[in-house]
């Protein structure tokens, strides 16, 4: 798996893009291209750490499933599309045949299973559906209610489950195993997935050459994703490197007391130890995080890519989201916080300033660019209970 896969993956969505554009009436402006806006955000930083260069890869915006998880979850369920279309024999080049009544039909004899904490069972679900296949999201105790809401909503099938993110994904495979019209996404192991989160680097790219950002090793680019089970910040992490090599420093955010692929790859044992093992509890306020196991896949990778990591508590989620909302006016999720305390570690902390001089990077010099991950498809209400975590006292306005 190279580059050419990455490039290969950003291919299939550019050829769905004319039947994604009218499957969903949000992507007509964009012309059915999946993809967020890249922000400066310099203000939400001013009185805690000097100014700089500061972005904000604002996938909280993504149009339809309004996550990070879009991109690769579409792009997952456009291949089993792909595939049922071939086994079928029902393929054309040009992708529109999906929008007919008779493929409509033929996709509803199949089913998608997925396991998930949210936000990936909310991309498949609305995309899985939107071609007319039956989804069943198997969710753990840590999904929001609002998200198993909005799945059953739109008539896909959620099972719930009082334990972790691990075992949901678990009982979706065991599910998938028993019937062969049923695919199973294994958010833990797929390559699909991992290849379309990766493209989003490549549209980074260009919305950096856009705004004339020049990254170089003089003038690196330091990058802060948050972190679950890895497979969207280690897609992109991987493309990162294949694009811009030792000019990009990738960091994962984890929460204090989920930090599954720290300790995956610290111990080198990757998804072969669990944060139960340590005794940590795995509860925290950040859904898409709340995972107690690292892909296999995706830690091994990473401890040839990743440059760092640090795992932050909950109170400092609720103060970055409460602190964004205040400056730039956008509203997250607890898990779309994690990476906004990155510049903060890196230019103040013991750690963050050692690596620096390790490198021979000045601080003056970095470009600061935190991923936001969810939020846009967050009741009003939700977030306003997240916005009060931080600020107990204060009543929002309302709409």
């Amino acid at each position: 798996m190279g580059m050419e896969s990455v490039y290969q993956a950003e291919g299939v969505l550019e050829d769905y893009a004319p039947v994604l554009q009218k499957l969903f009436p949000e992507l007509e402006p964009v012309k059915g291209i999946i993809e967020s806006p890249l922000l400066t955000i310099d203000a939400i930083y001013n009185d805690i750490i000097p100014p700089g260069h500061l972005l904000l890869k604002a996938d909280h915006l993504l149009p339809v499933s309004g996550s990070i998880k879009a991109r690769g979850g579409i792009f997952a369920v456009l291949k089993i599309v792909d595939h049922i279309a071939e086994r079928e024999n029902i393929f054309r080049k040009d992708r529109r045949f999906t929008l007919s009544g008779a493929a409509k039909k033929i996709f509803s004899n199949y089913r998608i299973a997925v396991g998930s904490t949210g936000n990936l069972g909310l991309s498949i679900g609305i995309a899985g559906r939107a071609f007319g296949f039956s989804v069943e999201v198997h969710m753990s105790s840590a999904a929001k209610r609002w998200k198993k809401e909005l799945l059953d909503k739109i008539g896909a099938d959620v099972i719930a489950y009082d334990s972790d993110y691990t075992a949901a994904c678990e009982a979706a495979r065991v599910s998938a195993q028993k019937d062969d019209s049923v695919y199973f996404i294994d958010d833990e192991n797929s390559t699909d997935l991992f290849l379309g989160y990766s493209v989003a680097a490549l549209r980074l790219k260009k919305q950096l050459n856009d705004l004339n950002i020049m990254i170089s090793e003089k003038h690196p680019l330091f990058v802060y994703l948050p972190c679950g089970v890895g497979g969207a910040p280690g897609g992109i992490t991987f493309a990162l490197k294949q694009l811009f090599g030792n000019s990009v420093h990738c960091f994962f955010a984890e929460p204090v007391d989920a930090p599954a692929m720290i300790l995956g790859l610290i111990t080198g044992k990757h998804d072969g130890i669990s944060i139960q093992d340590i005794g940590l509890s795995g509860n925290t306020s950040a859904d898409g995080l709340a995972v107690g196991r690292p892909s296999g896949f995706v830690s091994s990778l990473m401890k040839r890519y990743l440059d760092g990591a640090y795992t932050l508590p909950d109170r400092d989620l609720f103060f970055y989201l409460a602190r964004l909302y205040d400056t730039e006016g956008f509203k997250v999720e607890p898990s779309a916080a994690a990476g906004f305390a990155g510049p903060v570690l890196l230019t103040t902390a013991g750690g963050g300033r050692s690596y620096m001089e390790q490198k021979g990077i000045e601080a003056k010099n970095i470009i600061h660019l935190i991923w936001s991950t969810g939020g846009s498809m967050e009741p009003r209400a939700e977030f306003q209970k997240n916005y009060k975590k931080h600020y107990p006292q204060v009543c929002m306005e309302s709409g």
